[in-house]
């Protein structure tokens, strides 16, 4: 018998608190207030990681947002850091590896035994070399906010590909709202993962917001 997996399970965030607070009307310095609420809303629905992406701070600024995130957290959704394995393994969080980082199998060396490890892939070649990850997140899959115009995106067939190599999960991310869901279920990847698609539109809250995308989300998912 085939298990089913819950749809929000196969939901990622990924954090920009520059965008968040901006979205949300607010000053910088609310940010991590903004994220707090990010991340319980995201645990209270069950969403399956957040990614702490905020490759402008320094070590001691990310560990200390990470700790706390992961307090909020509480074990209800991944809290994983992007890129910076030393923050990872003395915050005991998930890792995740940018193109052109670490090889998996020396990050795996800094962290503890059965960390959750993810790796960014744009190409058949990355698939190949990802090494020792328990999930791959593939893109960019569609035109996104975060990349200069014109960049190249997988689109469907370029995503599917990448999913065919795969031997463990692939979270498509790159520019995806409920509307690729087709393609990206399609394609054969496990999920999706996003920055703006978690974003407040006017007159929401964060936590408001978080819950209105994974609701429109699941809707597509099923």
């Amino acid at each position: 018998m085939t298990t089913r997996v819950a749809p929000v399970s196969r939901l990622g965030i990924v954090s920009d608190r520059r965008r968040l607070a901006a979205a949300a009307g607010r000053a910088l310095d609310d940010a991590p207030a903004l994220l707090a609420e990010q991340v319980e809303a995201a645990a209270a629905c069950g969403v399956a990681f957040f990614q702490v992406r905020e490759p402008d701070l320094g070590g001691a600024a990310l560990l200390a947002l990470t700790r706390a995130l992961l307090a909020i957290a509480a074990g209800r959704t991944r809290i994983v850091v992007n890129d910076r394995a030393d923050v990872a393994a003395v915050a005991a969080a998930g890792l995740h590896l940018r193109h052109g980082s670490l090889p998996a199998a020396v990050a795996r060396v800094w962290v503890p035994a059965g960390t959750w490890m993810t790796r960014a892939v744009h190409t058949v070649a990355d698939v190949a070399a990802a090494g020792p990850v328990d999930a791959l997140v593939a893109g960019t899959a569609a035109p996104s906010v975060s990349k200069p115009a014109g960049s190249p995106t997988l689109g469907p067939a370029g995503l599917a590909v990448l999913v065919a190599e795969a031997r463990v999960p692939v979270f498509a991310i790159g520019g995806l709202g409920p509307a690729h869901w087709p393609w990206v279920a399609a394609s054969g990847a496990f999920g999706m993962a996003a920055i703006g698609l978690f974003l407040p539109r006017p007159g929401e809250t964060v936590g408001v917001a978080v819950r209105r995308a994974v609701d429109d989300a699941v809707t597509a998912i099923d």
